[in-house]
């Protein structure tokens, strides 16, 4: 069955760490020179001007690589399918926003899933509150999901 342009498919979900956690696992995966990463930053509420101290804290991140889900799988394109909406649920703590995933458009069965890893980085903000603690201004990391509309690099 195809999934319908608008539909709630999944969330990314894992294991909920500090900042300063995730900065020591981003660390300790560039020594081991491991590729994959699974840290997504649950940033889109937070703001270090807000008069709401909860706000002014460093956000929380959500780490995939040992507790997940399926959606710890879904791989980047420059022309995605799916699009991820920060999502306050059943809690007041806006740190703990869920990271909605639901179609940009139809996608018929067997077209594989992806979202933009690195949307709302330009004039293209989508509000996904998207990991950008990795983009340091060093080197970019080659883009490879060979879309037409490729930017060439991911970070």
């Amino acid at each position: 069955m195809p999934i319908k342009r608008g539909q709630y498919v999944d969330c990314y979900v894992g294991e909920i760490i500090t900042a300063s956690e995730a900065i020591r696992r981003r660390a300790q995966s560039n020594k081991r020179q491991c590729k994959d990463v699974y840290l997504f930053a649950l940033d889109k509420f937070s703001a270090k001007d807000s008069l709401d101290p909860r706000l002014r804290a460093d956000p929380l991140e959500v780490d995939g690589e040992f507790l997940s889900g399926p959606t710890r799988f879904v791989n980047h394109s420059c022309d995605p399918n799916l699009r991820i909406f920060a999502r306050v649920g059943d809690h007041a703590d806006k740190h703990l926003h869920d990271l909605a995933l639901f179609a940009r458009r139809d996608i018929p069965r067997g077209e594989e899933l992806t979202f933009d890893y690195v949307a709302g980085r330009d004039d293209d903000d989508d509000g996904d509150g998207g990991d950008d603690d990795d983009v340091d201004g060093g080197d970019k990391v080659p883009c490879l999901c060979g879309s037409a509309n490729c930017r060439g690099w991911l970070w």
